[in-house]
């Protein structure tokens, strides 16, 4: 955490905003004494400033403002907001001036006078948005800016209409523009990614997870404020003045909706008809959208990401061609691994035994000694999970995110559907009903086993409580379900969601497929979230800076405790008297790695910089000795999605045509994500490079085509 400004500068905002509130109540007062309405208006205006001093004001007092935003700049701020504020209570008077003009002078003065206040306003709004997160604003093409400013003004034109040529309703457009753009600024500083549309589909999930943040006040964001209050305070002049009668102002009412509806016409159309990247030449980054905000701006970039929500259809494709493809994978796993005597003996090992399926998604687990200079210093890596003798595979997992986006990842292992042929930046379980789609918990409830789901959290968090319920989960625990457990940084313990595991087997011997989501390693990772007498001290050379430091020991303590709660619950698995597979892993990196990987690799390809932080880790393991497999801890690289077939592979259990095309294809592509593949010559690729595998690439994402997006268009 950043160093805080004195608790003491608090005063100079709030005092500020105590004399707004006598200003404006010695307003009220005077009026009634002079026998005049008080109009809200006249209280509701000088509010808003009121409310832009308390925020700074509140941040300062508890020690979340910081230190570079000093006296001179709140001073300066608190000054240009009681000034606005107490500018809001002349307004009448300006009003009344031109009520008392000639009707044609009026009317020509009001209409530039609110043409010229929509217009500041909305170029103020623009660069709120863009000031309050955005460091490479300098480096920001004036084009795409006068686009964003564009598109702001549009709204605000549409908002002013809808409000009747009033900046009532306009106003909302510097409010929405500087919070995205505050929102902006802690989502990059404390997940290193961008604001995607589907985000806004899940902020009830963020707002959910989001205490575990430290949210400061920076002098960027105090100066966006004062953007968002000078605009504010054009907006209030803006007013249409007093009708001559009521037909008139019917007629005006009507004119004003129609006009709105024009205006919301062109923007739909716009929309639909121009791409901002086809057409515009904004280039949209699916590796690292926040590169393409950072350049493009946020307004530009987050309608680039808006119009490629849709999932593609693929060049050249047809149902028919997917299907022979699927089935010439098929026809070659069935001739191939699925022939083999090992994977015979462990289907007709299956059959008897049925084992439980564990499926453990730990939240942010990864081995970072991928990063070599951690390594180096020391850090041992996850020891429990790396050392374990006798899985029946274990290795890194691709992941088609990072620091976020767990639901992400749950999805692919879930369905076998790569968010790569999805695409970048959507939410399958915001965005689809998956009902009709393929899933692991419908598949083995189709084989007689009790499908359980466990997360100890809101089962509204990325809509779980539906999708699950679409997916063929029987039973859900929630964070309902763990009030009382222990506690460990920023949720309920691994060990805590093992217990209630542990439950569920002894309450039914039949076979179960059991799948848990784990919260404890939750970002953020700010210094006193884990015990002090288990802080870890890693520092690798080339790491400067402390705070990065600070919190990637928090984060590697968290690591720790969830690699010996994991060891612990093997053992229990072993001692009992039951089969069970256990597939564990990590949904993506800690959001820490990010910086991390800057600091230790500046300058590297841009592709190999992303891949290593792009992978965590996975386990496969039972507790029996599984037929044809050695258990001797092979170690293979595989990706998310693909990962729930080879398991169903390795234990003998019955796979679908698509599983089995999933199998198959890993013979030429072992892993792939969303952010590339590894091919079997161990080359890693962009998801759309020329080369060996191309081919089979574009089979995949085919094949993909029709098993997912033919369901849920």
């Amino acid at each position: 955490m950043s160093e805080a400004a004195p608790a003491a500068y608090a005063a100079i905002p709030l005092i500020s905003c105590i004399l707004l509130a006598v200003l404006t109540a010695y307003a009220a007062v005077a009026a009634r004494r002079a026998g005049r309405r008080v109009r809200p208006g006249q209280i509701a205006w000088p509010a808003v400033f009121a409310a832009l001093l308390a925020v700074p004001g509140i941040w300062c007092a508890l020690g979340l403002l910081e230190a570079a935003c000093g006296w001179v700049t709140l001073l300066a701020y608190s000054a240009a907001m009681l000034a606005l504020g107490a500018g809001t209570l002349v307004r009448r008077r300006l009003f009344a001036l031109l009520d008392r003009m000639g009707a044609p002078s009026a009317h020509a003065v009001r209409a530039a006078r609110d043409v010229a206040a929509l217009a500041l306003s909305s170029v103020l709004s623009a660069y709120a948005l863009e000031l309050a997160w955005n460091d490479a604003f300098t480096e920001l093409r004036l084009y795409y800016f006068a686009v964003s400013v564009a598109v702001v003004a549009a709204v605000t034109v549409l908002l002013y209409f809808l409000g009747l040529r009033t900046g009532v309703l306009a106003s909302l457009v510097p409010v929405a523009c500087t919070a995205l753009g505050i929102a902006q600024h802690f989502v990059l500083s404390f997940k290193a990614a961008a604001i995607l549309p589907s985000d806004l589909l899940a902020v009830g999930t963020a707002a959910a997870v989001s205490a575990g943040y430290t949210y400061v006040l920076t002098e960027r964001i105090v100066l966006s404020l004062f953007l968002c209050g000078l605009s504010l305070f054009l907006l209030s002049l803006i007013w249409p003045g007093r009708p001559a009668d009521a037909r008139r102002l019917a007629a005006g009412a009507l004119a004003d909706l129609a006009l709105a509806g024009a205006v919301a016409g062109c923007l739909a159309a716009a929309y639909g008809s121009v791409g901002m990247e086809e057409d515009l030449g904004l280039v949209y980054d699916r590796w690292m959208p926040v590169a393409t905000y950072r350049t493009g701006g946020f307004i530009p970039s987050f309608i680039a990401v808006a119009q490629d929500l849709p999932i593609p259809v693929p060049e050249g494709y047809s149902d028919d061609g997917a299907r022979d493809a699927l089935a010439r994978l098929a026809a070659a796993y069935d001739a191939g691994a699925g022939a083999s005597p090992e994977r015979a003996e462990a289907v007709a090992q299956f059959e008897e035994l049925k084992p439980t399926v564990i499926a453990v998604m730990d939240e942010s687990f990864a081995d970072l000694s991928v990063f070599e200079a951690l390594a180096e210093a020391g850090y041992p890596g996850t020891v429990r999970l790396n050392s374990l003798p006798d899985a029946l595979q274990r290795g890194a997992l691709l992941t088609s995110v990072h620091g976020g986006g767990t639901a992400n990842s749950e999805f692919e292992f879930l369905t076998g559907d790569s968010i790569a042929f999805v695409g970048t930046g959507k939410y399958p379980y915001q965005l689809y009903d998956l009902s009709d789609v393929d899933s692991l918990p419908r598949q083995l409830a189709g084989l007689g086993y009790a499908t359980h789901a466990i997360h100890p959290q809101l089962g509204g968090n990325w809509n779980r409580e539906t999708v699950y319920r679409e997916m063929g989960f029987e039973t859900f625990s929630t964070i309902e379900d763990f009030e009382g457990e222990p506690f460990f940084h920023a949720g309920n313990t691994d060990r805590s969601t093992y217990d209630r595991i542990s439950d569920l087997l002894s309450e039914d011997d039949g076979p179960q497929f059991i799948f848990d989501v784990t919260m404890q390693n939750h970002g953020g990772y700010d210094a006193g979230t884990v015990p002090e007498d288990q802080l870890s001290s890693w520092a690798p050379a080339g790491v400067a800076d402390e705070n990065l430091l600070a919190q990637l020991n928090v984060y590697l303590t968290c690591a720790v405790a969830s690699d010996r709660d994991l060891a612990s619950f093997i053992e229990d698995l072993r001692a009992l008297d039951r089969p069970v597979v256990l597939v564990f892993f990590g949904d993506h990196q800690p959001s820490v790695s990010s910086a991390l990987n800057d600091a230790l690799y500046p300058g590297e390809d841009p592709q190999a910089h992303q891949w290593r932080i792009y992978r965590s880790s996975y386990l496969v393991w039972a507790n029996y000795d599984v037929a044809g497999n050695p258990q001797a801890s092979a170690t293979e690289e595989i990706g998310a999605a693909g990962l729930a077939a080879q398991v169903l592979h390795l234990i003998g259990a019955p796979l679908t045509d698509y599983q089995k095309a999933l199998v198959a294809s890993r013979a030429e592509i072992p892993a792939l994500s969303a952010m590339g593949y590894r091919g079997a010559d161990g080359v890693a690729y962009a998801l759309d490079a020329e080369g060996p595998y191309r081919s089979l690439v574009d089979d995949l994402r085919a094949i993909q085509y029709l098993h997912f997006a033919r369901r849920v268009r």
